[in-house]
């Protein structure tokens, strides 16, 4: 499995090209709140509001939330790259066997996905290497919905994927959304960056 690095340390998974989509990077796990303060320190992005969680250092390996979309792209542009769009981030999900689930077919549990409050936080990224998708990304269920662009590269609609540590494990299939007004600057929404292959 191919891997790259960026400069705040993310890890990037090569997803090979299918479905119509050429291949790309996609950043391993979300962007952790460690990771966004390196872009905060550089000036780059502004601390979250209301995040609680943002100043705890026993959180820094949890996924930053409370980041609008605008944040997002700004953040990834700065590392080299943009939000996976609604597609890529399916295809890397779900893969070409169109899985249920990123593991498959299996139904949800606490081993694979924090999910259906089991919880009722954030966990650290990476921490349920049994969901693992077909090329390796970790979170791809349940811990913080993630930004993803539209497929025309436009503004409209906002659109969230991955499902959350709150949600009903149906929120959590490769292919669930949340779409326009149900996705704002929330504790329940993070991202994780894609970058292409150049």
């Amino acid at each position: 499995m191919a891997t790259k690095v960026d400069q705040v340390g993310a890890d990037y998974v090569w997803v090979p090209p299918g479905a119509g989509l050429a291949g790309f990077w996609l950043q391993r796990t979300p962007v952790t709140h460690a990771q966004w303060r390196a872009a905060v320190d550089a000036g780059v992005c502004v601390a979250p509001r209301r995040n609680w969680a943002y100043d705890d250092p026993a959180m820094a390996q949890h996924p930053v939330t409370y980041v609008g979309r605008a944040q997002a792209r700004q953040y990834a542009a700065w590392v080299g790259g943009r939000l996976p769009r609604d597609a890529e981030w399916t295809w890397a999900a779900q893969g070409g066997d169109r899985r249920i689930y990123p593991w498959g077919r299996q139904p949800p549990d606490a081993s694979r996905a924090n999910a259906a409050n089991v919880i009722g936080e954030t966990t650290p990224v990476g921490s349920y290497p049994a969901g693992a998708g077909p090329f390796g990304l970790l979170d791809m269920a349940g811990n913080v919905w993630e930004w993803v662009d539209p497929d025309d590269g436009g503004d409209r609609p906002f659109i969230a994927r991955g499902g959350a540590f709150y949600t009903r494990t149906r929120f959590i299939a490769c292919r669930a959304r949340l779409r326009n007004g149900n996705v704002g600057i929330v504790y329940y929404v993070g991202f994780r960056v894609a970058i292409s292959d150049l």
